[in-house]
């Protein structure tokens, strides 16, 4: 096969672009190196299918590419959390999400994103307390690992302050008011132990979750809840192709794990695009439409 292999050099799991097109190569394949800046290069170059080495922002930009000239896409989990990677049933372990990459025979999966006002995310954009949790994490990251995102998430539900947001799905409001959290999700996936009910990347529909203003205790238990196999009562649930939220001045977002001044935004689907994953894969961790 051709690869094209786009490496975020930031992360990568330690490991150099060299070393990772030798390993791919390893089995007679023929591997083209890009950055990160050259993902949409990457995908327009006829490779037989893209390979990505990063985290899940990174995963973001080279999904976006492929889904616009309908590329196939691998995943190397290289990031701290890797949330994108463990909704849609990549190996977590990098040795084996570098065989399933380099297999010609891999099984595949069509999977659905999203769009922020064209930045384009695979897990979760969301305001409010999502913002603080990212902030807080930041300096533990190096040091923590994934638990840095549980961390923030505790000092951010300490200290964080609700937020205002009007809400439009499909054209028709649905929801205004104060919360302590919107989130948009594609895959749902987020924090390194969040998985967000009825949201399934195999689906071009979006989710938007909305936790509402109440008390601080009202809020740890619906944070508590958000965690993967937890209750989810209490948050509120709107689904649609085409998401508008409205925010206060100065809001910022929290798109993938990345902060970024967006003010008001409509999210759209992104995609699709064909994922390789391992012959046999744990169940999905995505909750199914009824």
């Amino acid at each position: 096969m051709k690869l094209a292999l786009v490496v975020n050099p930031k992360s990568g799991a330690g490991r150099g672009s060299d070393e990772l097109a030798e390993r791919l190569a390893a089995p007679g394949h023929d591997v083209q190196t890009f950055e990160i800046g050259d993902a949409d290069a990457a995908a327009r170059s006829g490779a037989d299918r893209v390979v990505v080495a990063g985290g899940d922002g990174s995963i973001g930009t080279v999904f976006a590419a492929c889904a616009e000239v309908g590329a196939q896409l691998a995943i190397l989990p290289a990031g701290t959390a890797n949330d994108f990677a463990r909704a849609i049933g990549i190996p977590a372990d990098f040795d084996a999400a570098v065989e399933v990459a380099r297999d010609a025979d891999a099984r595949h999966r069509t999977v659905w994103g999203a769009t922020l006002d064209g930045h384009p995310f695979v897990n979760v954009a969301s305001i409010g307390l999502a913002v603080n949790a990212a902030r807080e994490a930041a300096p533990f990251k190096s040091k923590l690992g994934p638990a840095a995102y549980a961390l923030g998430a505790v000092i951010a539900g300490a200290k964080g302050k609700q937020v205002h947001c009007r809400v439009s799905v499909d054209g028709e409001q649905v929801y205004e008011g104060d919360v302590w959290q919107a989130l948009v999700a594609a895959s749902g996936s987020f924090g390194g132990i969040v998985q967000l009910p009825d949201s399934d990347p195999e689906t071009s529909e979006m989710e938007l979750f909305v936790i509402e203003s109440k008390s601080r205790l009202t809020l740890i238990r619906r944070v508590w809840g958000m965690r993967s196999g937890g209750n989810r009562g209490g948050m509120r649930l709107f689904q649609g192709h085409s998401i508008r939220v409205d925010v206060d001045p100065d809001l910022l977002w929290n798109v993938d794990g990345e902060v970024l001044d967006l003010g008001d935004v409509t999210a759209e689907p992104l995609g699709p695009v064909e994922i390789f994953l391992p012959p046999v894969a744990d169940p999905p961790r995505w909750g199914r439409r009824r």
